[in-house]
This record gives C-alpha cells, sequence and structure tokens, in this order.
C-alpha cells in the first residue's frame, strides 16, 4: 500500500543556502517523501515564502510521486519571485535527471490571486513570470496559469483562466483569456476558462428563499459564472463553448440567472426562481444540439439530476417559502431541507403538515445549526414520521439545554450532550430513550469527555465493553455512566 507524507512549513526570517545538488543526493527507498523533504528543505528559510504544502507518495520502493504547492507573499518584489521560481525550477531540473526517484506531478506557486505552475525549463518559467506581470499590468485581479508536459518529446500543454475584472464578466474574462493565449505562442492552444463572483452575495437582496441561491449548491463552492473551452474527458482538450454561450445570453434575456457553468458540452444555469426552470429548459436545450448537455436549477432548489418532479413542484414552491428554509433538494419523492436554525425546521414540517400535495414525500431529511451562528448541528431522517418523531427530540433536547448535537436517521441515531451531574444528564438521556425506537443503532457522546460507544436501544441495555478492549479508565467509567444513566431512565 502506498505511505504518504505531507509536510507544511512556514517561512523563516533569513535565505537558505542549501545547494540544489545538495538537496538531491543518493536514492531513498521511500522516494516520494524523500522529494516532498527535501523541497521543504529548499525553500526553508527563504524571505517572501510564505507556506509550503509538499507531499510525497512512495508507490514502490525507490520509486514514487510528488507534487508541492507554495504561497508567496503579495508584497514580493518581481525580482525575488523570479529568484524563487528559479530555485524551485532548478530543483526539478536536478530531480527530472535522476535516474530514479519521483516523478514530480506539478509546483504550484501562488501570489497575489494568481496560480503559476513551474516546470523544469528555465524558458517555461521565464513565459510564466512574464505572463503574470502582463495580466497584472492590465488589471486581472487572478487567474491560474498552467503549463504542464504531455508526451516524452519535451511538448507542452497549457490552460488559462482568468478572474474577471472590476466591471466586468465571466464572457469578458474569457475573451480577454482567448486574446491572451493568441498574443503567447506557449498558449496558443491552451484551454481558456473566464469566471467571476458577479451578482448579488449568497442569500442577499431576496424577497424569500426561492429567489436565493443556496451555499450548498454547485455555484456556491467556486466561482458563481464560469465559461470554459475544456472537455470534461481530456483537460487537455480545447474545444468551443461558443453554442453553451449562445444559449445562456438566449436565457438571460428571459429570465434572471444566478449562477452559469459553460463549457462546449454543457450547460448549467441556476435562476433565480424556481417556477421559470421548465421554460427557461426549454428556451436553452430549443438552441442547442442534443449531444450539450442542460441542467437548469431554480432559486434554492436542486432537483436530482437536473429533472424537475411536476407532483413535488408545489411542495419545493411551499416550502421554499417558509423563512429560514435555505436550500432544498429534491426529488420525485424526496425532499433534503436546509434551515437556518430549528425554529425553521418546525415551520416547514408544519407546511409540510397541511400542504395535501407533500403526500408524495416519501424520505425526508431536515438539517442545519442548532442554533443560528453555532457549528454544532443537526440532522433528522427517514419517513416523514420518523424525520418528525426526530425532530421533536431534537426540540426536546435543545428545550433542556442539554443537547450540543443530534444526527437521525431511519435506524440510526449519534447525540453528543452538554456534560453535567447525573441528574441533568440522566434527564436528557431518558429524553431520548422515551423517544427512539426500539433497535435503533444508537451512541451518546458527553461533551469534552472521551470515548463514543455504540448500543441497539432497548429498555435495557449492556454496551459490549469487548468492542472497547482498548479504552482508557476514563472512558470506561463513561460508558458504564451511560449504560447505568440509559437503564435508569
Amino acid at each position: 500500500m502506498p505511505r504518504h507524507r505531507t509536510i507544511r512549513i512556514a517561512a523563516a526570517a533569513l535565505v537558505a543556502t542549501a545547494a540544489v545538488a545538495g538537496l538531491t543526493g543518493c536514492g531513498d527507498v521511500d522516494a516520494g517523501s524523500a522529494a516532498a523533504s527535501a523541497f521543504e528543505e529548499l525553500l526553508d528559510g527563504v524571505p517572501d515564502v510564505v507556506d509550503v504544502d509538499a507531499s510525497g507518495s512512495n508507490d514502490l520502493p525507490w520509486s514514487g510521486t510528488a507534487s508541492a504547492s507554495v504561497l508567496i507573499d503579495d508584497a514580493v518584489t518581481a525580482d525575488h519571485l523570479g529568484e524563487i521560481v528559479d530555485r524551485i525550477g532548478g530543483f526539478l531540473s536536478e530531480q527530472s535527471k535522476r535516474s530514479g526517484g519521483a516523478t514530480w506531478e506539478g509546483v504550484d506557486v501562488s501570489v497575489r490571486g494568481f496560480t503559476v505552475a513551474v516546470l523544469d525549463r528555465r524558458e517555461d518559467n521565464a513565459t510564466q513570470l512574464e505572463l503574470l506581470a502582463s495580466l497584472e499590468a492590465e488589471g486581472v485581479p487572478g487567474g491560474e496559469l498552467h503549463l504542464f508536459p504531455v508526451g516524452a518529446d519535451g511538448g507542452r500543454a497549457s490552460s488559462l483562466t482568468l478572474e474577471a475584472r472590476p466591471g466586468e464578466d465571466f464572457l469578458d474574462a474569457y475573451d480577454l483569456a482567448g486574446e491572451t493565449a493568441e498574443a503567447t505562442p506557449a498558449y496558443a492552444d491552451a484551454v481558456l476558462t473566464g469566471r467571476s463572483d458577479d451578482g448579488d452575495p449568497i442569500g442577499s437582496g431576496a424577497d424569500d428563499a426561492t429567489n436565493a441561491t443556496p451555499e450548498s449548491s454547485e455555484q456556491g463552492e467556486a466561482a458563481r459564472f464560469s465559461i470554459s473551452s475544456g472537455d470534461d474527458d481530456d483537460p487537455t482538450a480545447s474545444g468551443d463553448p461558443s453554442g453553451s454561450r449562445a444559449a445562456y445570453l438566449a436565457v438571460a434575456e428571459q429570465f434572471e440567472v444566478i449562477g452559469a457553468a459553460l463549457t462546449p458540452g454543457t450547460l448549467d444555469l441556476r435562476i433565480a426562481n424556481v417556477d421559470d426552470v421548465a421554460a427557461a429548459t426549454a428556451l436553452a436545450t430549443g438552441s442547442l444540439p442534443t449531444d450539450v448537455s442542460v441542467e437548469i436549477q431554480g432559486g434554492i432548489v436542486t432537483w436530482d439530476d437536473g429533472v424537475q418532479s411536476a407532483e413535488m413542484l408545489p411542495v419545493v414552491q411551499a416550502v421554499g417559502a417558509v423563512p429560514g428554509v435555505t436550500a432544498i433538494d429534491a426529488s420525485s419523492d424526496s425532499l433534503r431541507l436546509t434551515v437556518s436554525d430549528p425554529a425553521a425546521g418546525r415551520a416547514a414540517l408544519d407546511a409540510l403538515d397541511t400542504l395535501p400535495a407533500a403526500s408524495v414525500v416519501a424520505s425526508l431529511r431536515i438539517d442545519g445549526p442548532v442554533a443560528a451562528g453555532t457549528p454544532d448541528t443537526f440532522a433528522v431522517g427517514g419517513s416523514r414520521a420518523e424525520a418528525a418523531a426526530q425532530f421533536a427530540l431534537v426540540e426536546q433536547g435543545l428545550a433542556s439545554g442539554s443537547l450540543v448535537s443530534f444526527e437521525g436517521s431511519a435506524d440510526r441515531l449519534q447525540l453528543e450532550f452538554r456534560n453535567g451531574d447525573d441528574a441533568m444528564l440522566g434527564a436528557a438521556i431518558g429524553l431520548v430513550k422515551a423517544g427512539v425506537a426500539p433497535g435503533t443503532w444508537t451512541s451518546i457522546e458527553i461533551e469534552g469527555e472521551p470515548g463514543t460507544w455504540w448500543f441497539d436501544a432497548a429498555d435495557s441495555v449492556t454496551i459490549d465493553a469487548s468492542a472497547y478492549s482498548d479504552e482508557t479508565p476514563e472512558e470506561t467509567a463513561n460508558r458504564e455512566r451511560i449504560e447505568r444513566l440509559w437503564n435508569a431512565a
């Protein structure tokens, strides 16, 4: 099995004087981790190096792979940045000349919003730094400049990603990437990407939850808008996304688009209102070839596989209007609600109970923080009845002041309670015992105390001590306490 090692360093104040040749001496049986360690030594103490993350995989004796990312202080001068890049490039060149050892999969340097690939050829790195300087001079706030080797003949493939400049959008950024690639021979065949985060911040400016973008949506993690010439099946192949671009523009003329990801073979959009998904989808698909995949979501609602269910639509419309419901994942018979706090969860459950159309909901999950602004969470799930019963336990635990976190499903329950005396903890455990279905695989933890134990819920339980043979005396005492309080409840 491969062995892995990750090294993280913070820069000291002095320039390292170790020569590259000294760092790449004789081979090491753990080649990947040895290469990562050598890279750490290379940059140890170099001014303006803020952080290094190097990792190595030892796939076989004396053989492995390594990669690294380096964070540079934004105040670094152009000359010193060049010196750091030359230092890394020289190291990679020496490593590549070795008959054995690790293969370097890539080294990225990040500075002032840009990520730049460093290679083992000085001319490649000079191209990268010249391009970086040119883009910064044009006011581009960030991006990714990647050259990488292809084949054994020294060929290079490339990709260029640019963030939109102030006052411009992701299409402008894509067009600028194209112009830049045309003027830079090393990037002539580059995969191009333009992206931006323009639009209202997530969840702001919305009249209700159906007009906000959920943080859990696919657009929430990356740029809200992007267009790329890349092929999902071949990262080195560049195609033409003009068809998806035209379809996006057609949809944007009639509907408010709050998220987009365009490629030659895909059109993924999120529009402001779930009610408009069907019409927007028809408009988009009508102007695209059948081999282009189209998925349009609306508001905070994400349909499973992008397929909107006519039967579930009135349910998500009703629940989406409940204040505090921040995201909905739905299919023809299932519903997952993310809420801002338990009060919103209760309001959503009440809305479902009064809605005849909610009979289509066979599976329900509700999750969110136990209180607004806290990292502790709850989640309930199963059938509607099972989720409602679990949610009642959440409410009871919060009302008692004892609940820290709650994770429940149809046949599994994991809770954490605040530490306290036997009276407080016993009362909390009694609530669970009275409300959980017999046979539920259950775990109760105590905040700040070691140990996690599982048992089948029953009137009387015996936690199998043989499964915890390596527990400490403190853990043994906690296990016996939970068992005693459960049986006494």
